[in-house]
C-alpha cells in the first residue's frame, strides 16, 4: 500500500511541476510583451524633456 501512496504523490508532484513550469513560461512571455510594449511606446513618443547636458540653441 505504501508503494501506491508514493506513486500517487509522485504523480501529484509531476502535475504540480508541470503547472509551475506552465506558469513560469506564461510569466516570462508576459514580461517580454510588457518590455516590448514599453519600448514601442517610448520609441513612438520620445520624452519631451531633454537631458540637462543638451544646451538649447539660441
Amino acid at each position: 500500500m505504501n508503494n501506491v501512496i508514493n506513486f500517487y504523490e509522485f504523480r501529484r508532484n509531476k502535475k504540480i511541476k508541470k503547472l509551475l513550469r506552465f506558469v513560469v513560461v506564461i510569466g516570462i512571455i508576459a514580461i517580454f510583451f510588457v518590455f516590448a510594449y514599453l519600448l514601442i511606446v517610448t520609441g513612438m513618443n520620445p520624452p519631451t524633456e531633454f537631458p540637462s547636458y543638451i544646451e538649447p540653441k539660441p
